[in-house]
């Protein structure tokens, strides 16, 4: 668990938090909607916040101001902030998740030490439920300009939702790509079945099956119309088998099954061990100039038409905040398109909001993340991927191992995921 850190004032305007700076992209792990904890029992009562002018944020270390490469840009904006509204933004460094991490401080302190709390909260978007429904953060239809969402990607709009209500900012967005070589691939492969070239990679041990659930929902919808979860097992089975003639065919080798996240996948391509793999935006934005020839598109389908699934990181406004006013107006400053824009490209991380991408101007990496943003749909939250994540992982496993074909597996997944159902 990461010690809580002193505040520091940077020059009376910003505070950062003490904790070397990290090279590593927030990845999609880092930017993934996690599981929220029970509320209770809590092991510890946060220790109250020193008494000090101005907002209190809370962070991740990865996107922090003195985080690489984006701190610098984020620490020019909040001393800006502070110049412009007289309200100097001090910044504490939290895990990301687990326990002292963001989340958990945020409940304890809600339930036990009030004075703790901060004005302004990044959280993973997927955790938004737990305490929007505990009523640790403020609904934000009356805080914050309605264009903040309006003008936002539609699958933003979708993270930023909790309980059926606006609670969350989207600033740091993360998708899936496929990475591979431009000598090899002069257009990338639009099917699964075009990849004729290399050996393919995917996280094959991610416990939520995201490979194969992001290829399944290209073709529909995880929800009946009842709005319980469902598998077709028709649908599932086209998926299973594209994947299983790639294998056939000795282009998706078996150590897939070996690499547990986007991380693991990018090392192996750049360390060109494989000629394409599915991995994160961030890391191919960080560090694509490391790798010659290395290119990027939106993964590849089995229907042909490139399909990915995006998570983020949201700012929230945390209830009993000493001003929430002043919060909302951070929060305003931080996300109009020019800033937004500018801190994304700076720190290697996807903006929300097309305004915002079009301050990338002429950046190369601005085709990759048009086309990744206008395909992308928001990653379903954490209680539909523990039911039907484990499910796709095992069916996937089976049908790669031979131990069942794509329509039994598809048909086991399809079954176990209905039984589920009350």
């Amino acid at each position: 668990m990461l010690k809580l850190l002193r505040w520091l004032a940077l020059a009376g305007l910003l505070a950062g938090c003490a904790g070397g700076p990290t090279a590593e992209p927030p990845t999609a792990e880092r930017l993934a909607a996690s599981p929220s904890p029970s509320p209770a029992p809590l092991s510890a009562t946060p220790e109250p916040e020193p008494a000090a002018a101005g907002l209190r944020v809370w962070m991740p270390p990865e996107l922090a101001p003195e985080a690489e490469p984006g701190g610098p840009e984020l620490t020019a904006q909040l001393a800006e902030f502070a110049a412009t509204a007289g309200q100097p933004a001090q910044v504490r460094v939290k895990a990301a998740a687990g326990p002292g991490g963001l989340l958990e401080s945020l409940i304890a302190a809600y339930h036990a030490a009030p004075d703790a709390l901060p004005d302004v909260i990044a959280l993973p978007c997927g955790d938004l439920e737990t305490p929007a429904a505990l009523g640790a953060v403020l609904p934000l239809d009356d805080r914050l300009p309605a264009a903040l969402q309006a003008d936002a990607y539609p699958f933003a709009r979708t993270l930023g939702q909790a309980a059926g209500h606006w609670y969350g900012v989207p600033f740091a967005v993360d998708a899936r790509v496929l990475v591979f070589n431009a000598a090899t691939y002069a257009t990338p492969p639009l099917r699964w079945s075009e990849v004729l070239t290399g050996t393919l990679i995917f996280p094959g041990a991610e416990p939520d099956g995201l490979t194969l659930l992001s290829d399944y929902l290209a073709g529909g919808p995880l929800l009946d119309e009842a709005g319980r979860p469902r598998l077709e097992a028709t649908r599932l089975a086209a998926s299973l088998a594209a994947l299983r003639d790639l294998a056939q065919a000795g282009r998706l080798p078996l150590s897939t099954l070996d690499y547990a996240d986007p991380a693991a996948t990018w090392q192996v391509f750049r360390e060109r061990r494989a000629g394409l793999a599915l991995t994160s935006a961030s890391w191919f934005l960080r560090e694509a100039g490391r790798v010659a020839g290395a290119a990027a598109a939106a993964p590849p389908t089995t229907r042909g038409v490139p399909f990915t699934l995006a998570e983020g990181w949201c700012w929230a406004l945390v209830n009993a905040g000493r001003d929430p006013q002043a919060a909302a107006g951070l929060v305003a400053w931080l996300m109009t398109p020019a800033r937004h824009g500018a801190w994304t490209l700076a720190a290697g991380v996807l903006p929300a909001a097309p305004a915002a991408l079009a301050e990338w101007h002429a950046a190369p990496a601005v085709p990759l993340a048009a086309e990744v943003l206008t395909r992308a749909e928001a990653r379903p939250g954490p209680a539909l991927l523990a039911a039907a994540g484990p499910l796709l992982r095992r069916a996937w496993e089976d049908v790669l191992n031979g131990r069942a074909t794509p329509e039994a597996a598809a048909a086991a997944a399809a079954q176990s995921l209905a039984d589920q159902q009350p």
